[in-house]
């Protein structure tokens, strides 16, 4: 029973430290990129960040020539880890190694393959004067080759170690010193190669860095060996299932992208990707939480029984799903006000195209916590099937809902695939495959509860700041930004009070609270 709660505490401290961390990385990975992207638009225009964006998708595309090995890895690693194996540590960390240079050179020729092809993506577009878009695209595909071939497998080892927050300390030194130097090269000179150049150089220099990091905490883990057969079919096995995911997720953005560009067109593209930075940077923080737990969760589908994992997960998607909830609550009242403030008028979205992609970050999160849970228990591949009906899925729909409603219908397409199977899907799978017990309807009862409380409180919110702030409308960059910290204050007082008058009562509002309490307790 010591041991028992000794190793609670040490994953409790983990993921807080990873949390903590993270965040820091994550708040100067939102602002950063942020700024450098207000100063790509006003200084250069909306073109070149339509094809920055349109290159983005391309190669997280391109990198999924990774399959999904480095995942599979960390996976591989909590028991040996767990048990204090290295020798097994060190063989799956050659292994890695070498698996990581043939990666490298496949995406290295898979995208000189297709490069004499882009121009085609391009065709009756207007691209931006001077610049050549071959010389882009090489840039663009050596900052993906690159990690592959400089240490990048060495994350593996933090990531099995529970200790995430080393990899973010790097990531956000390498992050203030990219933007920095992006931002004078943009203010400074004409040349857009420069900004370009930059994020290569600083991609180099991170690798180097999470390699002497490595290096100093974890010396006896070393390329060494080889693992067995039977380990690598496992690994194989593995990795088949997590190609197709990581296929699914890169796909959504990538597809979407491409469609907006094909059907609408490069400047919409440009538009488009400024509501999914938000989109994705509020996608980002909630990710910090996910990173922070799934090695823990792992550590805890080993050690622990499956009841408890239930009743854990079940806990956590409680207090997952409340915060949720007030992200969603805050991107429907200041999605708008906070574009309009950024870009002007002229780069924006309508309200039906906020109000789905709103609905896409909820579905998102109401698959978040089943899905570390999912991760943790290494079921991949169980949901291989599932995976290839939502790609196709999304595939046919984008390309006839894009036909009618443009960008509206091209998020509807994703969303419908999204929450009809991978969220219902996967969530089943789950229950089969490892909890077991035949509370899957419990666990869709929480979630339908939790939605359409969150659905009134959030026109609760959106009428009372449409009242409260009636003069929004004002010209005036000041004024506008007054108004849109006096929303964010209306959604987040409002959501805790009537949140509180709706759960306070329920068994898991208050073993959430006594769970936080003997974290807080256990922490001091």
């Amino acid at each position: 029973m010591k041991n028992q709660s000794g190793n609670q505490f040490s994953r409790s401290r983990n993921v807080g430290r990873n949390m903590f961390f993270g965040y820091i990385n994550r708040c100067v990975s939102l602002l950063l990129p942020f700024i450098v992207r207000t100063v790509v638009i006003y200084r250069f225009g909306a073109l070149y960040l339509g094809m920055n964006s349109l290159l983005s998708s391309i190669f997280q595309m391109l990198n999924l020539a990774e399959l999904g090995f480095g995942a599979a890895v960390v996976y591989s690693l909590y028991r040996p880890v767990a048990e204090g194996d290295t020798h097994t540590v060190c063989a799956y960390l050659g292994t890695y190694r070498q698996i990581y240079r043939v990666i490298g050179l496949v995406v290295l020729t898979a995208g000189l393959v297709f490069m004499p092809f882009f121009p085609y993506v391009l065709r009756g577009q207007t691209v931006p004067v001077g610049m050549d878009i071959f010389s882009w695209y090489l840039i663009f595909l050596a900052d993906a080759v690159i990690s592959y071939l400089l240490f990048g497998y060495k994350t593996a080892i933090p990531s099995a170690l529970q200790r995430n927050d080393l990899l973010s300390r790097v990531d956000t030194v390498v992050l203030i010193g990219k933007s920095t130097v992006q931002i004078i090269f943009l203010l400074l000179a004409d040349n857009f190669y420069f900004y370009l150049l930059t994020s290569l150089s600083f991609t180099v220099l991170r690798n180097f860095l999470v390699s002497r990091l490595v290096e100093r905490y974890y010396p006896q883990y070393v390329c060494r060996g080889r693992i067995d057969a039977a380990q690598f079919e496992e690994l194989k096995r593995l990795v088949g299932g997590l190609a197709l995911s990581k296929f699914r997720s890169a796909s959504r953005h990538m597809i979407d992208s491409l469609c907006i560009t094909m059907f609408v067109g490069l400047t919409v593209t440009a538009i488009y990707s400024n509501y999914f930075l938000i989109h994705s940077a509020v996608i980002s923080l909630f990710g910090i939480i996910g990173t922070s737990m799934v090695a823990s969760v792992g550590n805890s589908i080993v050690t622990e029984s499956v009841e408890k994992n239930y009743l854990d997960m079940r806990r956590f998607n409680f207090m997952y799903m409340l915060l949720a909830g007030w992200a969603v609550i805050c991107m429907v009242c200041l999605y708008q006000p906070f574009v309009r403030l950024w870009v002007g008028r002229n780069l924006m979205l309508g309200i039906p195209e906020v109000v789905a992609l709103c609905l896409y970050f909820y579905v998102l999160k109401m698959g978040d916590l089943r899905w570390i849970y999912f991760e943790g228990a290494g079921l991949w591949w169980k949901a291989r099937y599932i995976v290839i009906a939502e790609i196709v899925a999304n595939i046919v729909l984008n390309l006839l809902l894009a036909r009618y409603w443009g960008v509206l219908g091209i998020i509807l397409a994703t969303l419908i695939s999204l929450f009809f199977i991978n969220y219902i899907g996967e969530a089943w799978i789950l229950f089969k495959e490892y909890f077991r017990n035949g509370k899957l309807h419990e666990f869709f009862a929480d979630q339908a509860k939790y939605f359409l409380v969150t659905a009134a409180v959030g026109v609760v919110c959106f009428y009372a700041c449409e009242v409260l702030t009636v003069g929004t409308g004002i010209p005036n960059k000041g004024v506008e930004a007054l108004y849109l910290l006096l929303r964010l204050l209306i959604c987040t007082v409002v959501t805790i009070l009537l949140y509180y008058l709706v759960y306070h009562r329920s068994s898991q509002y208050h073993e959430a609270k006594d769970w936080l309490w003997k974290r807080y307790r256990a922490m001091r």
